[in-house]
């Protein structure tokens, strides 16, 4: 659906730490091969900036690549649940948002009171919901809680 904002930044950024590298080991290999004085050393911050720029690009090039594949696996995750909430009637999309807002728990009394609509109609679609293996059931006093399947709660809940 969307991309990530970061890539052409991220590419941009691996092409100049590569550049660098390219840079500081062109010089690293000049000094040592084609200097005209025996035994001359190479300043540490030369060495410093070409291992650095190397880890740079090669960090910045595999997060290129891989959040591609990430997007990719985003957009089919997104496409999945679309078809999911597709199944679902509008009832029953309303509970589970519900559900969903209150982190996959709450009571049926609760959320008679958020939709908006009387006990017999709730209980009707939790009942559905239930027997379709959406939600979980559970005692609580003198209402019911109203628990969301694992699955679908490590979906949808943050």
């Amino acid at each position: 659906m969307e991309k990530s904002k970061f890539r052409p930044a991220i590419l941009i950024f691996g092409i100049i730490t590569f550049f660098i590298f390219v840079i500081s080991f062109t010089v690293f290999y000049t000094t040592e091969n084609f200097s005209s004085t025996c035994g001359c050393k190479l300043p540490l911050w030369v060495i410093i900036v070409s291992i650095s720029s190397l880890g740079l690009f090669v960090g910045s090039a595999t997060y290129y690549i891989l959040s591609n594949s990430f997007i990719k696996e985003k957009k089919e995750i997104e496409a999945n649940l679309l078809k999911f909430l597709d199944i679902l009637d509008e009832d029953d999309k309303k509970v589970l948002i519900c559900l969903i807002e209150n982190k996959g728990e709450l009571s049926q009394s609760k959320l008679t009171k958020i939709l908006g609509s009387n006990k017999v109609k709730i209980s009707r679609i939790v009942a559905r919901m239930e027997e379709k293996g959406l939600i979980k059931k559970e005692k609580s006093g003198m209402t019911n809680k109203l628990i969301l399947n694992e699955e679908i709660k490590d979906l949808f809940v943050k």
